[in-house]
C-alpha cells in the first residue's frame, strides 16, 4: 500500500519586512502541513530588524500557534543565509522553507513536492518557476544569474534562486552551510549533490508581492550573488574535476591570445591599408576566430579533436556559436547602461559581465556541442 503521507515536517520560512505576510504564511502552514504530515513542526525566523513589525506579528502567531517555533536572529540580519537557522531548528524527518513573502503560494504547490517525494523516492524536490513575476530588469538579470550559477558549478536543478524546497533531514545533518549571504543557495544545492542526493523538480508558480517590497534591488541583488558565488567557487575546492579545470583555463588562454590577434590584425591594416576601421575590425575578427577554432581544436578540446571530414561543419557551428556570443555581450552591456546609465562605472561593470556571459555561453556549447565527448 503506497503511503499518502510524510511521516514528519518541519515548515519554516524566513521573515524580514514581512508583517503583511507572517500570518497567512504560518497559518497555511499549519493547516496544509497537518494535511500531508502526521506530525508538524513551523519554525519563523525573524531575519533581522525589520523597519515593520514583522516580529511583533510572529509573537502574536506565537500566542495562537504555541507550539510555533521561533528563531530571533533581530541583530544579525543575513538575508538569504539565514535559511541556514531554520535548517538547524528543525527537527523532523523532512524539511520544507519557502520566503516569508509569500511570492509562493505552498497551500497550491507544496502538496505536488510531497507527492513526488513519496512517489519518486527523491532526497531533494526542487520547486522551479513556471513564470517569474518580478519586474523586468530583476527578471532578466535572475536568469542570466541562475544559467551562470548553473554553469559555474554544474548544479543539478534549472532554478536554484526558487525557494521552494522539500529536502531530507538526515542529509542536511550530513552537511554545513558557511555562507552569509545570497551564496546559500548554490552552496546548499551543490553539497547536497556533493552527498550523493537525489533531485527531482517539479513547476510551481510564482506570484507578485501582495505586501511590501524586496529588501534587496536589482542591482544590490546581483553584486552580492556575484560576489558571493565567486568567493564560494574558490573556498569549494571539488566543485570540478581537475580535468575540466584545466580544459577552462586553456580555454580562458585561447581566448586571451585571439583577442591579441584581434587587436594585432586590426592594427596592422589600420596602419597599411586604406580600409575603413570599421572593415579592418570585422577582418580581424574573422581571423581571431579562426585561430580560435584551431587552437580549440588542437589544444583546449585535444581528447576530442575534430579530424578533416567533419571539419567544415563544426567550424561552421563554432562561428554561429561565437556570434551568438557576441550579441549576448551585446545585449548585455545595452540594457545595463539602459537602466543604470552610461557612466564608467556602469559601462565598464557590463561590458565585464557581458564578457563574463559570453565566456560562460562559449565554452558551455563548445564543450558540450561542438567538442562533445562520444560516450562508446
Amino acid at each position: 500500500m503506497q503511503q499518502n503521507k510524510l511521516k514528519s515536517l518541519s515548515i519554516f520560512f524566513p521573515f524580514y519586512n514581512d508583517e503583511g505576510t507572517v500570518e497567512r504564511q504560518i497559518t497555511n502552514a499549519y493547516k496544509v502541513g497537518k494535511s500531508l504530515a502526521e506530525e508538524v513542526e513551523v519554525i519563523a525566523i525573524n531575519g533581522g530588524a525589520s523597519k515593520d513589525n514583522t516580529f511583533g506579528k510572529i509573537q502574536e502567531m506565537k500566542e495562537k500557534f504555541p507550539d510555533l517555533v521561533i528563531v530571533n536572529k533581530q541583530d544579525n540580519w543575513e538575508g538569504y543565509a539565514v535559511i541556514k537557522y531554520g535548517f538547524t531548528a528543525a527537527t523532523k524527518e523532512w524539511i520544507f522553507y519557502t520566503d516569508g513573502d509569500a511570492q509562493y503560494h505552498l497551500e497550491e504547490d507544496l502538496q505536488q513536492l510531497v507527492r513526488k517525494a513519496l512517489e519518486t523516492g527523491a532526497d531533494v524536490i526542487n520547486g522551479y518557476k513556471k513564470t517569474r513575476r518580478d519586474n523586468f530588469i530583476r527578471t532578466f538579470f535572475g536568469k542570466i544569474y541562475t544559467y551562470a550559477s548553473t554553469f559555474a558549478f554544474e548544479l543539478p536543478i534549472r532554478d536554484t534562486d526558487c525557494d521552494f524546497r522539500l529536502i531530507k533531514k538526515s542529509l542536511m545533518n550530513r552537511i554545513t552551510l558557511e555562507c552569509h549571504d545570497a551564496a546559500i543557495l548554490p552552496e546548499l544545492i551543490k553539497k547536497l549533490q556533493l552527498e550523493g542526493a537525489k533531485f527531482v523538480e517539479v513547476p510551481v508558480s510564482h506570484y507578485r508581492r501582495d505586501y511590501g517590497t524586496s529588501n534587496y534591488t536589482a542591482w544590490s541583488l546581483l553584486k552580492e550573488k556575484v560576489i558571493g558565488d565567486i568567493k564560494l567557487y574558490i573556498r569549494m575546492r571539488k566543485i570540478r574535476p581537475t580535468e575540466h579545470k584545466q580544459r577552462i583555463l586553456r580555454f580562458g588562454l585561447v581566448g586571451i591570445i585571439s583577442i591579441g590577434i584581434q587587436a594585432l590584425i586590426f592594427n596592422l591594416l589600420s596602419g597599411l591599408t586604406p580600409l575603413a576601421p570599421t572593415l579592418n575590425a570585422i577582418l580581424a575578427d574573422q581571423v581571431a576566430i579562426l585561430n580560435s577554432f584551431y587552437w580549440n581544436n588542437r589544444f583546449t578540446f585535444k581528447e576530442t579533436f575534430i579530424f578533416s571530414p567533419y571539419m567544415l561543419r563544426k567550424f561552421l557551428k563554432f562561428y554561429g556559436v561565437v556570434i551568438i556570443s557576441t550579441f549576448i555581450q551585446a545585449l548585455t552591456v545595452f540594457i545595463g547602461t539602459f537602466f543604470f546609465g552610461r557612466g564608467f562605472v556602469a559601462s565598464n561593470v557590463f561590458f565585464f559581465l557581458g564578457t563574463g556571459l559570453a565566456f560562460i555561453w562559449n565554452y558551455s556549447i563548445q564543450s558540450r556541442v561542438i567538442w562533445k565527448k562520444e560516450s562508446n
